[in-house]
């Protein structure tokens, strides 16, 4: 079986359908490696996206690349 990372919630604010768009050109532009398939699971009780990794991927390191290159991991005070 193949790693995943699982995302369950995003920064407020963050748009869900434009941060998989932005990951899936970063994946395109082979800017982000590791990552097989993106997938959108979520529905009316959450969010779920996804993120199949490669085989030999290593999982910390896709997750780091995703918090520096996407809004994965923002902050926010108000």
């Amino acid at each position: 079986p193949r790693n995943a990372i699982i995302v369950t919630e995003v920064p407020y604010l963050c748009n869900k359908a434009a941060l998989l768009e932005k990951i899936a050109r970063l994946v395109n532009e082979k800017k982000l490696t590791g990552i097989s398939d993106l997938r959108d699971e979520s529905d009316r009780d959450g969010v779920r996206v996804v993120i199949e990794l490669k085989r030999d991927a290593v999982p910390a390191v896709v997750l780091n690349n995703l918090f520096q290159k996407t809004p994965l991991q923002g902050t926010f005070s108000g």
